[in-house]
C-alpha cells in the first residue's frame, strides 16, 4: 500500500505546483528554465502513474463493499460524457464556457464511477484518492482564477460538438480494451 500512497502523494503533489505551490514552481523555473522543468514534471507525472499502478497491483484486494448488479452497466454508459468532458477542455471548445473544468469535470466522473463499482480496499484508496485530488485541485483553479467559466475567445460550438465523435470514439477503444490493458472486463 506503501507504494500506492507513493504514488498518490507524488501525483498529487506535482498538481499542487500548478495552484497551491505556484510561487515555489516560479522559483524554480527562474532558477532551472520553464523547459527543464517540464520535463522534470514529466518524468515525475509518468513515475507517479508507474507507482500507483505498481502499488496497485501489490495492494490488498480485500472486498470492502460489493457493487449492485446494475452498477457496472451505469458505470459503462457514464464513461461517454467523462470522455466528451475530457476531450472537449482544449482552448475555444464552447464546453470551456458552459463548465469550468470539463477536464477535471470529467476526470472526477471517471474516478467516482470506478470507486462506485470497485469496492477494494486498494480500489478505495486509489479511486478515491483521485477524486479527492480532483475536488482539491477544482477548488484551488476557481481560488486562483475566480469560480464562474472562463469567457473563451473564439468559443465555437462547432469545436464542442467535435469532442462528441472524439469522446465516443475514446470510450469505444477504451471498452473493447479495457479487459486487455487492466485485465478486468466492463461488462457484466
Amino acid at each position: 500500500m506503501i507504494v500506492l500512497l507513493s504514488g498518490l502523494a507524488l501525483y498529487t503533489g506535482l498538481h499542487l505546483f500548478t495552484t497551491a505551490l505556484r510561487p515555489v514552481r516560479q522559483g524554480i523555473v527562474g532558477r532551472i528554465g520553464e523547459v527543464p522543468w517540464k520535463i522534470l514534471s514529466a518524468i515525475g507525472l509518468v513515475a507517479s502513474v508507474w507507482l500507483m499502478v505498481r502499488g496497485y497491483g501489490e495492494a490488498s484486494a480485500q472486498a470492502v463493499w460489493t457493487a449492485p448488479g446494475w452498477a457496472r452497466n451505469l458505470v459503462v454508459v457514464l464513461m461517454v460524457p467523462t470522455f466528451i468532458l475530457y476531450t472537449g477542455s482544449y482552448p475555444g471548445s464552447a464546453i470551456r464556457t458552459r463548465v469550468r473544468h470539463p477536464q477535471l469535470t470529467g476526470f472526477m466522473l471517471w474516478a467516482g464511477m470506478h470507486l462506485l463499482v470497485n469496492g477494494e480496499v486498494r480500489a478505495t484508496v486509489l479511486f478515491g484518492g483521485l477524486l479527492l485530488w480532483a475536488i482539491v485541485q477544482s477548488i484551488l483553479l476557481n481560488r486562483r482564477d475566480g469560480k464562474p467559466p472562463l469567457p473563451q475567445p473564439g468559443a465555437s460550438f462547432l469545436k464542442a460538438w467535435a469532442a462528441i465523435p472524439v469522446g465516443i470514439a475514446l470510450w469505444v477503444g477504451l471498452l473493447l480494451s479495457h479487459q486487455w490493458l487492466f485485465g478486468v472486463s466492463p461488462f457484466v
